[in-house]
């Protein structure tokens, strides 16, 4: 090709191209030489590392359970791993001081571990004959961690049996019970008790 053949019009453009992307490299490599665009590079990516870090241990602590909780779970499941299953067995003389209002109430805590329990309650006469009384209430307080009342939902199985399933005692330690006890309409004694849980 001599300088007097015309140039093909397809060459031409690739040769602008190629000129235009050569001039542009050099300038990005004129711009990137700046020293206070480089720091600003830097550190833009040293504060996009920190955030990424940042929420990565957020994630991470939003799915672990708090201290408190993973260590009264630890406790409820190495209590229960370790010791066998057992009942609570609390026996409680109770008197309304009406008529009739003399009885025994039985109460039994399974397993008796920190967690979810199931409650029996039976009440009984004096002389063992079952006591149908009208209304029994029961709560759990954990006087040392002045945790409660916890309220026992008891639901009457027969007329003197009440079960309550799914009660959670979150903490092993010293128990108060309080039963309330009503066998007319206006004579009702509260006991308390302390139970072992755990």
């Amino acid at each position: 090709m001599s300088p007097a053949d015309p140039i093909d019009p397809a060459r031409a453009a690739q040769l602008a191209r190629q000129r235009a992307a050569l001039a542009t490299a050099r300038e990005k490599r004129a711009r990137d030489a700046d020293p206070e665009r480089t720091g600003l590079r830097r550190s833009v990516l040293a504060e996009a590392a920190v955030a990424v870090l940042v929420l990565a241990v957020t994630t991470v602590l939003t799915g672990t359970e708090p201290a408190r909780t993973e260590d009264s779970a630890r406790a409820a499941t190495g209590a229960s791993a370790t010791a066998p299953h057992r009942t609570v067995a609390v026996d409680i003389p109770f008197d309304t001081g009406g008529e009739n209002g003399q009885g025994n109430a039985f109460l039994d805590v399974d397993p008796g571990f920190a967690g979810e329990n199931t409650v029996h309650l039976r009440t009984e006469h004096k002389d063992g004959a079952p006591l149908g009384a009208p209304e029994v209430k029961l709560s759990f307080t954990l006087p040392d961690k002045d945790l409660g009342p916890i309220a026992v939902p008891l639901k009457r199985i027969t007329p003197d049996h009440w079960i309550a399933t799914e009660v959670r005692l979150p903490m092993a330690g010293t128990w108060k019970l309080s039963l309330t006890v009503r066998t007319s309409d206006i004579d009702q004694v509260t006991e308390t008790r302390n139970v072992k849980i755990g």
